[in-house]
């Protein structure tokens, strides 16, 4: 009897230790979010003046505890050239251009594996305000309809370098 009981309790602790891990392992990616920049940064002058920078490409992602995956991406330029949303063929639309791409995230081995379901564009004015009153814990969703929805590309692969968020094309903050 005791010696069941003992046993129980082993596999008890060891499936809580195991179910436990990836909660300990997750916790400095889980509820994060991460962020890539490129642009023109500012710059001080001979005189000490402020000369303005420009923003090219901002992109926030999100890897939410229930699997979900959710990108940002600003695009300031609304040039039909710069294809932020590379590869896939999401031209910006005229003017200040968001996306807000959704899907699904896995963990395996060292990876991060996204699947990504949608890419929705909208005009910035449209997307800011949602944006900035959202839970930080949870996807977002916009009450109206996209602008355009296009391809991207759907299957992406992260890892961790540095204590930095990596993919092939990116090294995110």
């Amino acid at each position: 009897m005791v010696f069941r009981f003992s046993l129980a309790m082993l596999f008890c602790a060891v499936g809580s230790i195991v179910l436990a891990q990836p909660d300990t392992v997750s916790l400095h990616w889980i509820d994060r979010e991460f962020r890539y920049w490129r642009g023109d940064p500012m710059m001080h002058g001979p005189n000490g003046e402020c000369i303005a920078g420009y923003t090219d490409e901002e992109r926030c992602a999100n890897f939410f505890r229930d699997g979900r995956y959710q990108e940002v991406i600003f695009e300031d330029r609304g040039y039909t050239t710069l294809h932020v949303w590379y590869p896939g063929d999401c031209d910006p639309l005229q003017g200040d251009t968001v996306a807000l791409l959704t899907g699904t995230w896995s963990w395996a081995n060292d990876t991060l594996l996204v699947t990504v379901e949608h890419t929705a564009q909208y005009p910035l004015e449209d997307l800011l305000e949602h944006y900035l009153k959202r839970d930080m814990y949870k996807p977002f969703s916009m009450p109206m309809p996209p602008a355009r929805v296009c391809n991207t590309e759907r299957e992406r692969r992260f890892w961790f370098e540095g204590g930095r968020l990596t993919e092939a094309m990116r090294t995110w903050n």
